[in-house]
């Protein structure tokens, strides 16, 4: 796969949205079941949090995205890139709509953990990165390696924002008996969250050891990376993002 230049904003479509829905026109417009207005005006200010602070982070224009907040008994009409629909209660973006979307549903999966204040926000913050990551045309990942990005991303937007993440971490499984390198799928609700969350840890932890300018040292490596990154590779990128030392601490974890 070659590179691709910025992403440009194409004009808004959205027909896409079930019928009935209302938009809540916002720094990220948002497409609403009208039943939930109330949590369309929460994630409204996640979103916009979001957008801004990864853009100050990465030191890019925002991409141009909508975002849909859709109801239970609609979920099978959200937009997506599949012909499946994807398990209730989880999260995703998608470039199957123009605009690209994240489709947020009105409740999370229980799968989610642990439930804390910060479980809402970080989940979004985790979706925006991807949109930031993919509003540019990125080559083929390890999941370990596409997954950290967004989890250390959402850990990173939280420490702008002054979103506490000490208790929400604490209550992490630190031991689930694999690795995030040795973690593959098929897999369960359950292992694929503590996957999802030793990624998160190993993210925060990383913010703290070398400070957030790796983020925008690997989201740049990955948009002008060329050919399918293989788990070598994956771990020299992230590593050379780290910087001095980093290849050395990433070897030295024990959830890596």
């Amino acid at each position: 796969m070659g590179r691709a230049g910025s992403a440009v904003a194409a004009p808004e479509r959205r027909e896409a949205a079930p019928p009935g829905y209302e938009c809540l026109d916002a720094e990220v417009p948002i497409l609403y079941a009208p039943r939930l207005a109330g949590k369309a005006g929460e994630l409204s200010g996640y979103l916009a949090q979001g957008y801004r602070t990864l853009g100050r982070i990465l030191s890019v224009e925002p991409p141009g995205i909508i975002a849909y907040l859709v109801a239970d008994e609609d979920w099978r009409e959200a937009p997506r890139d599949n012909a499946r629909p994807y398990p209730p209660g989880l999260p995703y973006f998608t470039r199957s709509v123009e605009p690209p979307a994240l489709v947020l549903p009105g409740d999370l999966s229980p799968a989610f953990r642990p439930r804390t204040a910060a479980t809402l926000p970080l989940t979004v913050w985790h979706e925006m990165a991807h949109a930031f990551l993919l509003g540019r045309e990125v080559v083929r990942t390890p999941a370990w390696l596409g997954e950290f990005v967004p989890q250390a991303a959402s850990a990173a937007v939280a420490g702008r924002v002054g979103l506490p993440l000490e208790e929400h971490l604490s209550r992490i499984e630190r031991e689930p008996g694999f690795t995030v390198r040795g973690f593959s799928a098929p897999a369960g609700a359950g292992d694929q969250m503590s996957f999802q969350n030793l990624l998160l840890l190993l993210g925060a932890d990383a913010l703290e050891e070398f400070g957030e300018g790796f983020l925008l040292n690997i989201f740049h490596a990955l948009w002008e990376e060329d050919d399918i990154v293989d788990g070598e590779r994956a771990e020299e990128l992230l590593g050379d993002a780290l910087r001095q030392g980093g290849r050395e601490w990433l070897v030295s974890r024990p959830e890596f």
